[in-house]
């Protein structure tokens, strides 16, 4: 078991990171669950508490790096952090490189990558003043392979490449940076894309060996995993939980397979 500590989970107000904020508060930990979303993270803290579980809520902007210092400051007063999950971001539907306006490109940039960038500056030099640490990106399938998806794929790419030079610069200092990337996740968000009629469950499901969409839950098993003492020799990696989307692609596709 993790000892219990101060987490830090932004985008705790739903999908992933709201699984995370819960399983992490499952094991004794004082979650803060921050997002700009402040119903949504208020939701989470209820359903902490209802389970057992300690959590504050704090309001970020992790595009801003104002808002990123002021939860940083708020979240030492509650306790020294132990571990900072960068769950906080945003989707894009598939778009050719022409049809998508820069203001999207940048507002998925800004959120997705920088608001991750400037998290881990924040909190990363704290966690290694004190000599420990750890902290867990969320990358995505997206950022290994092509997706017509002109700024959310290379966010991504950037996340796992950052991750690995956070590894380099804080490990020294005992601050271990991981990430997960997560395949198609039944979130909120993709929901209501499939709801839309934006996304196949058919397709999503018969691109995997296991068949099934992933559940924010195991993403969480995953990230909590990667703060823990289990992990201690790891840093530096991003772990694909996919159900073998990464490799089935392959398999599935080659044109000589007849096998279902």
């Amino acid at each position: 078991m993790i000892p219990a500590r101060t987490s830090v989970v932004t985008g705790g107000g739903s999908g992933i990171g709201r699984a995370t904020a819960k399983k992490f508060a499952s094991i004794g930990d004082h979650v803060i669950v921050a997002d700009i979303n402040d119903a949504g993270a208020g939701e989470t803290k209820m359903q902490i508490e209802a389970e057992g579980g300690t959590a504050s809520v704090l309001h970020v902007d992790v595009a801003d790096e104002l808002s990123v210092t002021a939860l940083l400051k708020a979240a030492e007063r509650i306790g020294p952090t132990g571990a900072l999950v960068n769950c906080a971001g945003i989707l894009q539907n598939g778009s050719r490189v022409e049809d998508m306006e820069l203001v999207e490109h940048d507002r998925v940039w800004n959120v997705n990558y920088r608001g991750t960038y400037l998290c881990c500056r924040a909190f990363g030099p704290v966690m290694a003043g004190r000599g420990k640490g750890a902290i867990v990106n969320i990358g995505s399938i997206a950022g290994f392979e092509m997706f017509p998806l002109p700024a959310y794929s290379p966010s991504k790419a950037a996340i796992h490449q950052i991750t690995k030079v956070l590894a380099g610069d804080l490990g020294p200092r005992g601050v271990r940076v991981n990430a997960v990337a997560p395949g198609f996740v039944m979130t909120e968000a993709l929901k209501a894309r499939v709801e839309a009629g934006e996304r196949d469950t058919s397709v999503m499901e018969g691109q995997k060996p296991l068949r099934r969409i992933v559940e924010p839950d195991e993403i969480a098993d995953a990230i909590l995993f990667l703060c823990g003492d289990a992990a201690r020799a790891i840093t530096g990696t991003t772990l694909p939980v996919d159900n073998g989307w990464l490799a089935g692609l392959a398999y599935t596709t080659y044109a000589g397979n007849k096998k279902n």
